[in-house]
């Protein structure tokens, strides 16, 4: 099974980072730069992982993760340059399953992106 994994992010050069890390490793890649773009492609795709940006045009990210976990317990990769425990501790009790910090590696993103898939792929009976 291929994986679907929406990118919400508004900076091109990460954009093109992460499509071709993600291809790489079989992944499929969808993008959007808005939350209005997220909203929509997340309603038609259904995505089996999220990668997060919180410093969007049109809002915070957390807007858009509080749309997802309104109707969906889709797993949501948080990937931001805020740093500060407060707003981890903030994004992570709003329904985030993970925080990954700006800069980062493609191993580590990868390997998170892996756990997420994974723990998302078990039977209801033991998710």
């Amino acid at each position: 099974m291929t994986y679907k994994i929406l990118v919400v992010e508004d900076e091109p050069q990460i954009h093109t980072f992460i499509r071709i890390s993600l291809t790489a490793e079989g992944y499929c890649y969808v993008g959007a730069q808005s939350i209005e773009e997220a909203k929509t492609i997340f309603n038609q795709q259904r995505p089996e992982v999220i990668i997060l940006d919180l410093g969007l045009p049109d809002g915070d990210g957390i807007d858009f993760l509080n749309y997802v976990r309104h109707s969906s317990k889709t797993p949501v990769l948080i990937l931001t340059a805020r740093d500060q425990e407060d707003e981890k501790i903030r994004l992570l009790e709003a329904g985030a399953n993970d925080y990954l910090i700006k800069p980062f590696g493609v191993r580590e993103l990868i390997a998170r992106i892996k756990v997420l898939v994974s723990a998302n792929s078990l039977p209801l009976s033991q998710n």
